[in-house]
């Protein structure tokens, strides 16, 4: 049995050293481009919101105040009954670049945003597509800006970073440890030619590329997937390019509560069974070594190799840290490193607990 685990402990982790050494090695040599074009094309902001009058009353008016040309603000008004479609009609006499989409009922078939989604793109005005979330506000005035800076005339996809607002607590600090992760390894892989994900709390894309891979179809019936499983399945090496200059992110609002956490992270983890072969092949790669080396490791503390375990966590630790703190550099987000093993223990617990649901609930509630 002990070396059933030694084997376990040593494979696992030469894994996940190769997986943190790569991405230390990409955000180490990555440079962000210094950007001279001066091409501004027409922009359609698209929010899709369900009750969120509160955000939108903050979001609006910074969306407004951006610093560019040409621009419409779309907002979709999604069956909401708090009182958010008399608030934007009101805006509306004073705001002469909003768009309000209202929807009265969604279809049955459709899960999630994706419907209102689609509206809100057919009714947009112009082909540049920006797409962020009601609960999200940019960093600066320079946000579309700075996404557009990265469209080249041969990019479909601008894969954007949303870091979540630092708030006291565990739940916040491992929320934005489970966001930067999230986010060095998706915009890493764009980077390495292979993008596999994007979030729609800050992603751009063409409306007419979104009409002639006619959306969303073959995942309507999914909660989740209006962001992610649509860069999976059209995203390439060649259209594909990302935008993480600090004022291109977008800053989202956490939640206060484990409950609401776990089951908004429920919906995003239900989408990667549809991924491509190779990705699945690889994130489940990473997941299951995760858990390996924390598993093995454990045995091995009460044997005698308790010191390959304690020097091989070490080890691991030491690369993660040097990957995160490379990645924050560029991504102008952090974390507090020296909470890095308690946050690494509770993503092991996070795969193990959360995963399983996700992959094989059926239904999944999307608020």
């Amino acid at each position: 049995m002990e070396w059933v685990a030694v084997f376990v402990f040593v494979a696992a982790g030469l894994f996940q050293l190769y997986w943190y050494y790569t991405l230390y090695a990409i955000w180490k040599t990555y440079h962000l481009p210094t950007s001279t074009t001066s091409h501004q094309p027409p922009i359609s902001i698209i929010v899709c919101a369900y009750n969120e009058i509160a955000n939108l009353r903050i979001l609006l008016p910074l969306l407004c105040n951006q610093q560019y040309p040409t621009y419409e603000i779309v907002v979709v008004e999604d069956t909401s009954y708090d009182g958010s479609l008399d608030f934007l009609l009101a805006q509306k006499e004073k705001l002469s670049n909003l768009k309000i989409v209202w929807l009265r009922d969604r279809p049955e078939h459709v899960g999630g945003k994706k419907y209102a989604l689609t509206l809100g793109i057919q009714a947009a005005r112009y082909q540049h597509l920006l797409l962020t979330d009601a609960d999200c506000r940019p960093v600066s005035s320079f946000w579309i800006c700075k996404m557009v800076q990265a469209w080249s005339s041969d990019c479909e996809f601008v894969l954007g970073y949303s870091p979540y607002q630092t708030l006291p607590g565990l739940l916040n600090g491992f929320i934005r440890y489970e966001t930067l992760h999230t986010g060095m390894t998706y915009l890493g892989a764009a980077l390495r030619g292979y993008p596999y994900m994007g979030v729609g709390r800050n992603l751009a894309y063409r409306k007419l590329f979104f009409l002639d891979k006619r959306g969303f179809r073959g995942f309507w019936h999914l909660t989740g997937g209006d962001d992610d499983i649509f860069v999976n399945q059209h995203a390439t090496d060649k259209n594909t390019t990302i935008a993480i200059h600090q004022e291109s992110q977008m800053i989202s609002v956490p939640k206060t509560s484990w409950r609401a956490y776990i089951r908004q992270k429920v919906r995003h983890l239900s989408v990667g069974k549809f991924y491509k072969v190779r990705d699945k092949r690889w994130l489940g790669a990473f997941s299951l070594t995760t858990i390996g080396v924390w598993l093995a490791g454990g045995l091995l503390l009460f044997t005698g190799a308790w010191i390959l375990a304690l020097l091989g966590m070490l080890v691991r630790w030491g690369m993660m840290a040097f990957a995160f703190r490379s990645a924050s550099n560029k991504l102008n987000d952090s974390i507090p490193l020296h909470m890095l093993p308690i946050f690494d223990f509770l993503y092991v617990i996070y795969y193990m607990s959360i995963g399983p649901i996700a992959l094989l609930s059926k239904h999944i509630r999307w608020k």
